[in-house]
């Protein structure tokens, strides 16, 4: 197995692969590189940087894994950069209460100066308006509150708003409401409003790669990371290695703006072995790994549907992969895990291309939902991404999808026709009959694609049929 430690001979040589590739996703035209007063100044930045990973037990939260928690790195990457760590505020798991946030926004504000930079960062669970604090019973951090307090304290122009959770792009609208109180403000999160998000580290550690000057960050190779070439990365590792359509907002702070020049070179030696080009993703004999769980939303402050994605790789099938250079004439493929980078070799022959199938707005398809196929609409298209309603279901429903859950029209694949609607916690979930009590007008049911012990009798008030035929 080739680590980091055999490639760092490789990396003081100094080989350079100067390859231009264009972006995918946001059909970039990379302006030149921007002056300096367009550019992350570590001085005059303030950060308020909060990730919650583990809830008492008595609120009932999952929780996720600490081992190497990118929150506690990005604050010290910007440590590093040299944001003074007085103008910053950290706040992990217990400290990131509903208070103890209110309090670290309005320090940390107050103390910023004119032509100062706020950065907001937060991880953990979140829905479409909120971000799940510590304390949970005091009520939920909604992304008002971050508005209110930057409207009333902030100094300066700039704000950067980081979501890495649940629903993050609603994060957009407060970089929206920023923007029309004469900020400069931009957004960007791990998932679009529509969309839940992976338990992964992915997108932190995109946001990590371009502070740290990574040259797969800079898509011209003209030396300069900018935010527009951030949101690019983002866009393709949560687009391949996570499935999901990542979230972003541009209200004033300009696509240009620099977060970093880029350090070192690509890894290559020689030519290119095969067809393959630097930053491209490849599927490989190597599995993802697990998933995680997550929570689906939120709804009158109750935690809906816990699950673990199904639609990503479970060791059976091809794994993703980046390309970030060559060696003796094998490719080198970075994988992510939850919170870890990997290296491996790969012969030209061992890799495939990744192509995505596009349809129409407007289309009706059959979606692979938890590996059952059920009749949805395209509502649009954006980035090799669908944005899909199913057919009967409420529009909290609707989801982004790749085209490789896409199965083909309901006349190639047909669609489950039993699947009804139970309401659950003030929402309607997706589940099967097992079997029904005429007498008693009650069904017992399967929701789909959770464990049985969750299986219960439901009265016929609480069920509905859907109408799924297309």
């Amino acid at each position: 197995m080739l680590t980091f430690t055999t490639l760092k001979p490789i990396l003081e040589k100094g080989i350079l692969f100067a390859c231009l590739l264009p972006c995918m996703f946001l059909n970039l035209a990379f302006s030149e590189p921007a002056a300096a007063a367009n550019a992350f100044d570590p001085q005059r930045t303030y950060a308020v940087i909060a990730g919650v990973l583990q809830w008492p037990a008595k609120n009932d939260v999952p929780g996720f894994d600490t081992q190497n928690r990118k929150d506690q790195e990005l604050y010290d990457t910007l440590a590093q950069r040299g944001v003074p760590r007085e103008q910053m505020i950290l706040l992990l798991d217990s400290d990131a209460t509903l208070e103890g946030t209110r309090k670290a926004l309005n320090s940390v504000l107050e103390r910023t100066t004119p032509d100062s930079t706020f950065i907001f960062y937060y991880a953990g669970h979140g829905g479409s308006d909120v971000f799940i604090n510590y304390d949970t019973q005091n009520g939920l951090l909604h992304h008002s509150e971050i508005t209110k307090a930057v409207k009333r304290y902030f100094k300066g122009q700039n704000v950067l708003l980081l979501a890495d959770c649940c629903q993050s792009g609603g994060i957009g609208v407060a970089a929206k409401e920023l923007a029309g109180a004469g900020f400069k403000a931009a957004s960007l999160a791990s998932a679009d409003v529509l969309t839940v998000s992976t338990g992964n580290w992915t997108f932190t550690q995109a946001i990590l790669d371009a502070l740290n000057g990574s040259v797969l960050c800079d898509f011209n190779n003209d030396g300069v990371i900018t935010l527009r070439e951030t949101i690019a990365d983002v866009a393709s590792e949560m687009n391949y290695r996570e499935r999901q359509a990542c979230g972003y907002v541009l209200a004033g702070l300009p696509d240009f703006w620099q977060l970093a020049r880029t350090k070192g070179v690509p890894m290559t030696a020689g030519p290119a072995p095969g067809r393959f080009k630097f930053r491209e993703y490849v599927r490989t004999p190597h599995e993802n790994g697990p998933r995680h769980g997550h929570i689906v939303g939120l709804l009158g402050g109750q935690y809906l549907e816990l699950i673990d994605s199904q639609e990503m790789p479970n060791g059976k099938e091809p794994g993703v992969g980046r390309i970030v250079g060559w060696i003796n004439g094998q490719y080198l493929v970075e994988f992510y895990g939850y919170s870890e980078k990997k290296l491996l070799p790969f012969e030209p022959a061992q890799l495939s291309a990744i192509e995505f199938k596009t349809y129409e707005p407007g289309a009706i398809v059959v979606v692979s939902w938890r590996k059952e196929p059920v009749a949805a609409k395209v509502v649009r298209r954006q980035h090799g991404l669908h944005q899909i309603s199913y057919l009967g279901w409420p529009d909290y429903w609707d989801d982004w999808v790749l085209g490789d859950r896409i199965l083909g029209s309901p006349a190639q694949h047909p669609v489950r026709q039993d699947i009804v609607l139970v309401e659950r916690q003030g929402r309607w979930s997706p589940a099967e009959i097992i079997k029904t009590d005429p007498q008693q007008h009650r069904f017992f049911i399967h929701y789909i694609g959770e464990e049985a012990a969750e299986d219960q009798w439901v009265p016929e008030t609480r069920l509905k049929r859907v109408n799924s035929a297309p």
